[in-house]
């Protein structure tokens, strides 16, 4: 009696357990695509910093709607670009809309700018020489004679080197940005009208994004009859890539799932056996979600596809528990039956989260929250298969019939194996051929694009709206980078190294290396510079010369002398601080980013469009201290095969100590390499497989491999651990066959998945385990002495 009370009161704190697991992860569930968690925060932690703060910062928040009508006359065009703004305006997810340039406080950039006109000079040794003063000369008489000359006649006597009206036409391209204004409204390439918003949230939130984008078919289908509208930004690529996941995950699950429970009517025949065989893997898939909703605050699309695949691992406890229980139970029951096997489980269950641990030290959130899941995952559904199972199987329950006959014909197999013992070498022999032959033509691909799937269609219209804006390249920049005691003295670092990387940009862009950038320095310059400026027109004899370079294309002698007075009053140099309050905060907010650090670290950007040779743009920055050119897909690239090669180092110092653990649990040498050698085999000969089939191999199939040589192991320990029991080792055979065939289900739909990084998981794993399973018992039969 008292041991069935202890059996319930398992049942019951287990249950009681799961739904407490179950209530926490429906109360916290978060899901995110953000593909910044497979960014490194090593190397230069300063410019993956930066990197990571972009992919939150506005502008990839940006979207931009392109509204077209049929025809050439941009008015049907402008007109529905008006009501699709008046739509969206009052969105909650939209921070700002604009049309247009939108109406600009004239006084306020006066006030601004004008007082401080003489900081403005840019090249000042070409400017005031005597042919750039006469230039100067000639371009003030150009302007006098236009439409605005009466304008310019107030200006000209304060400012005769016109240093605020071409501040003013910096300013008024900037907030153009490159594009036609017509009536107010942003035009691009006279016929598609323009609508650009920002999103509150990050384009990676899809809970936010999915309403918006919602609202935004919503207002489009109200546009009328002959309008087209494309759009382009992050956000709707993320939704898409986290519904692609979504429906992946829901595939595979159910699938899998599916397939499971008919594999087990067969094999079990018992409705309760069934739903029993689940639990524990239900068990570890919650445990493992609630560890990374507590841990990270939300779980990725990536890590949640990767936890189906747990379908394949954890529910090869419960399979052994309940074939060594089914035929060849222990006398006791079903408790007696699981400590008679625990040892196998335990090393099994340690082997696999001792390869998935050494990710939770990489410098990738995104791995760390895979090597979290996957251990948690893993640890519980091995607790739960040794501790709460037994509690709930029934005391007497008999074998399937397909069961029974698949055991013994199994055992026959064996029988006939051992005495092939030519066909028993050839297998591995056959492996370690595929492994020699494919390995040395691996070839590696670390492109981070192979992370998420894109559709063609939507990539090729996001690049039309692109190209109409004239953006600049996503993740492509030059960072200037200062540092100091405060943050005003590092801000005026970085600004200073900002004015170099001006001067070479520029230079670039008339070398064509460059098609076009866009620069903080174009609204505020170091005070450094500006004070050399001030410096510069307060020369002693530039007074005289400039008015003889004037009186010489026609001007009276003294007509600037106030330019010259004024000089010595008026604010000091303009701070970006200055700027906040005025309506160029919004332009400017973009170029600026604050770093964490041990000292203060302001990051100034200048946004690129049109690389043609970022090596000579390299070379040009190496004479600008502080400065750096970014590449975001080639420094990821980067990243990745380092930590590709990292991680092949790590799994081979972990298979050392998987070989110790396997080793100290069997003190022979050779029911060790049994155990041990087929995962490695496996690996190896998937490896040269894929290879040979021309699979670029990255860091998502190193990843895999774990899961390989995990579960490889696995199968080999099982075996191990029934060498000496007829009866056990054919219910650990046909355990590992059943493990076997519900893990390639699962990750041979996973291989189906529209995503990459998910297709070279499942690639990998649903291969390199029919490989073990191949091998393992190959093994064992090759690595007896006189057991039967």
């Amino acid at each position: 009696m008292e041991v069935a009370r202890g059996r319930v009161a398992r049942a019951l704190l287990g249950w009681l357990l799961l739904a407490g697991l179950a209530a926490l992860c429906w109360s916290r569930m978060a899901v995110t695509t953000d593909i910044t968690h497979f960014m490194a925060d090593e190397s230069d932690a300063r410019l993956a910093g930066i990197s990571r703060q972009l992919a939150q910062s506005e502008l990839t928040r940006t979207i931009v709607l392109s509204v077209q009508a049929e025809g050439d006359d941009p008015a049907p065009a402008l007109a529905a670009a008006r009501r699709l703004g008046e739509a969206l305006a009052g969105d909650p997810e939209v921070a700002w809309l604009r049309t247009g340039p939108g109406p600009i406080d004239g006084e306020a950039i006066h006030q601004l700018y004008f007082p401080r006109r003489n900081f403005l000079l840019d090249d000042p040794k070409d400017r005031l020489s005597d042919a750039g003063l006469r230039a100067a000369a000639v371009a003030l008489k150009q302007e006098l004679g236009r439409p605005t000359g009466q304008i310019v006649k107030r200006v000209a006597p304060a400012d005769p080197l016109l240093l605020y009206p071409q501040q003013l036409r910096r300013l008024e391209a900037a907030r153009a940005g490159g594009l036609e204004v017509v009536e107010g409204q942003f035009l691009a390439e006279g016929r598609h009208a323009l609508v650009l918003l920002a999103t509150r949230h990050s384009p990676f939130d899809a809970a936010a994004q999915a309403p918006l984008q919602a609202a935004i078919t919503a207002a489009a289908s109200g546009l009328g009859e002959g309008v087209t509208l494309e759009q382009s930004g992050v956000a709707r690529f993320a939704l898409a890539a986290e519904h692609s996941m979504r429906a992946d995950i829901q595939r595979i699950s159910t699938v899998s799932l599916l397939g499971l429970v008919l594999l087990f009517a067969l094999m079990f025949g018992s409705v309760r056996l069934i739903v029993l065989a689940l639990l524990p893997l239900l068990a570890g898939v919650l445990a493992a979600l609630a560890a990374c909703l507590l841990l990270f605050g939300t779980v990725h699309g990536l890590t949640l596809a990767f936890g189906a695949t747990l379908i394949g691992v954890c529910i090869d406890y419960s399979v052994h528990l309940f074939n060594h229980y089914l035929l060849a139970p222990a006398p006791a029951g079903p408790e007696a039956s699981a400590r008679k096997m625990s040892a196998g489980l335990w090393l099994g269950a340690l082997t696999t989260i001792a390869g998935f641990a050494g990710l939770a030290w990489t410098s990738f959130p995104g791995l760390r929250e895979v090597a979290v899941f996957a251990s948690v995952g893993v640890l519980t559904a091995v607790v739960a298969t040794r501790y709460w199972l037994p509690s709930m199987l029934p005391a007497g329950a008999r074998p399937g019939r397909l069961a029974v006959l698949a055991a013994a014909g199994l055992g026959r197999m064996v029988v006939r194996l051992r005495r092939a013992r030519g066909l028993l070498l050839a297998l591995p022999i056959a492996a370690v051929i595929a492994a020699a032959i494919g390995v040395p033509r691996i070839s590696f691909s670390d492109d981070i694009k192979l992370l998420t799937s894109t559709d063609p269609v939507m990539l090729a219209e996001d690049e039309r709206v692109r190209g109409r804006v004239a953006r600049m390249d996503s993740g492509r920049f030059v960072v200037a980078i200062g540092s100091g005691p405060d943050l005003a003295a590092a801000e005026e670092a970085a600004l200073v190294s900002n004015d170099a990387v001006f001067a070479v940009l520029t230079a670039a862009r008339a070398a064509g290396e460059v098609a076009e950038f866009r620069s903080l320095h174009s609204f505020v310059r170091s005070a450094a510079a500006q004070r050399a400026s001030l410096a510069a027109l307060q020369e002693p004899g530039l007074p005289a010369r400039l008015d003889a370079a004037f009186v010489a294309e026609g001007f009276r002698a003294g007509s600037f002398a106030g330019f010259f007075a004024d000089m010595s009053s008026g604010p000091g140099p303009l701070r970006p601080a200055e700027l906040a309050g005025t309506p160029l905060a919004e332009l400017v907010r973009s170029f600026r980013v604050e770093l964490a650090g041990a000292e203060p670290t302001v990051a100034v950007l200048s946004l690129l469009r049109g690389v043609s040779d970022g090596a000579a743009l390299r070379g040009r920055l190496a004479a600008v201290p502080g400065s750096h050119y970014f590449d975001q897909a080639e420094a990821m690239a980067t990243a990745f095969a380092g930590y590709r090669a990292r991680t092949l180092e790590l799994v081979l110092f972990g298979l050392l100590g998987v070989f110790a653990l396997v080793l100290l649990r069997y003190r022979r040498l050779g029911v060790a390499m049994a155990a041990f050698a087929p995962a490695v085999l496996a690996a190896g000969a998937t490896l040269g497989v894929l290879a040979m089939c021309g699979v670029g191999i990255g860091l998502l199939h190193v990843v895999a491999l774990l899961l390989v040589l995990s579960m490889g192991v696995d199968y080999g320990v099982f075996l191990a651990e029934s060498r000496g029991d007829p009866e056990g080792f054919t219910a650990t055979l046909l355990s590992v066959v059943i493990a076997c065939l519900s893990t390639v289900l699962a990750f041979g739909l996973l291989g189906m998945s529209d995503s990459p990084a998910l297709r070279a998981i499942g690639v990998t794993v649903g291969l390199g385990v029919l490989l073990s399973l191949v091998l393992a018992p190959v093994a064992m039969l090759l690595g007896e002495r006189g057991e039967r």
